[in-house]
């Protein structure tokens, strides 16, 4: 499993003729082609013909959209709810690794913050619990801290389900006026598999103490567990759309720096009966080369900040001819 930390810039990884931008390694990146000596894009066959890099229409849709569950409950953000004592927010990060059956598996940390400028009182002693419930799917779990564990005033919280989408033996949290995080080691109760029946879910996270709701946040969506792979031809890059995704949502490819600093940027479009996002590639203002990308999925006008989830390749650039 790997991480891709908060705000992190994309990786730049060289991989001429690396096609299927999967795996985490190297190890499930499957090339369309062998790269050329010279470093060129075609090569001429002895008969003429020319051998292309770039995948056929029906090669990329077939991969990409292969990863694709069969059904599954589209996400409808729920009302409006009034935060209590904590709130969505405070960071972003991800982590991936590669699935089985190949493609590769990306799940969104959950990030939230206490309200109150002293914080959260949390840990052991502190006779609270977290009850983390997936709203789409009417499931619920419970987080009780070890009992020996330390209590802190808490200012931030962090779940990551790691790319397999298990609840983690441990939550991170920062206490109020600390530069550095602390690992909160416990147990979880109730609805184990709430983070890995389905690609998306609206989540509210709630603190409970004897019993009774103290404090919660509102409603957020997350992706966990995403199953994704990419492919592209020479005008569209094609990438693994879950059937969760609600076509209302934004999606956008971010190319070469950050994503808050790209070269460039072009919104995709959503083909759910291909099961897969598209984007054209031929209205990029590129020079011919190799790019480091993120596809972005969410809503509102700023998805670097907003996004439900990122999906980045760890092997395998854009290639623009």
């Amino acid at each position: 499993m790997m991480r891709r930390c908060l705000l992190g810039a994309i990786p730049a990884v060289s991989l001429a003729g690396c096609l299927r931008m999967v795996g985490t390694d190297g190890e499930n990146a499957t090339p369309t082609a062998s790269e050329e000596p010279d470093g060129g894009e075609d090569t001429a066959a002895a008969d003429g013909e020319t051998n292309d890099f770039f995948a056929t229409e029906a090669e990329a849709l077939d991969y990409a959209g292969g990863f694709a569950a069969d059904d599954a409950v589209v996400v409808e953000r729920s009302a409006d709810r009034t935060p209590e004592l904590l709130e969505h927010g405070g960071g972003s990060g991800s982590s991936w690794g590669p699935a089985d059956g190949g493609g590769t598996h990306t799940s969104q940390d959950l990030h939230f913050t206490s309200i109150p400028d002293d914080g959260v009182q949390f840990g052991g002693g502190a006779g609270r619990t977290l009850r983390v419930r997936n709203v789409t799917l009417d499931k619920a779990a419970t987080f009780e801290p070890d009992a020996g564990s330390e209590q802190f005033p808490v200012a931030t919280w962090s779940i990551d389900a790691e790319a397999e989408g298990e609840p983690p033996s441990a939550i991170q949290v920062r206490p109020v006026g600390e530069q550095q995080d602390v690992m909160l080691q416990g147990q979880w109760r109730g609805d184990t598999d709430l983070f890995r029946t389905q690609a998306f879910g609206e989540y509210v996270i709630e603190l409970v103490e004897g019993g009774t709701r103290i404090g919660t946040t509102d409603g957020a969506i997350y992706g966990i567990r995403y199953h994704w792979g990419a492919e592209q031809t020479r005008e569209t890059l094609y990438v693994t759309r879950q059937p969760s995704t609600n076509e209302s949502w934004t999606v956008a490819l971010y190319v070469g720096g950050s994503r808050f600093d790209p070269l460039a940027t072009q919104e995709g479009t959503q083909s759910a009966a291909e099961n897969v996002f598209e984007v054209d590639l031929t209205e990029l203002d590129l020079e011919s080369g190799q790019y480091s990308w993120e596809l972005l999925v969410g809503e509102g006008l700023q998805l670097e900040r907003t996004h439900f989830i990122s999906l980045t390749p760890s092997s395998g650039d854009l290639l623009i001819p």
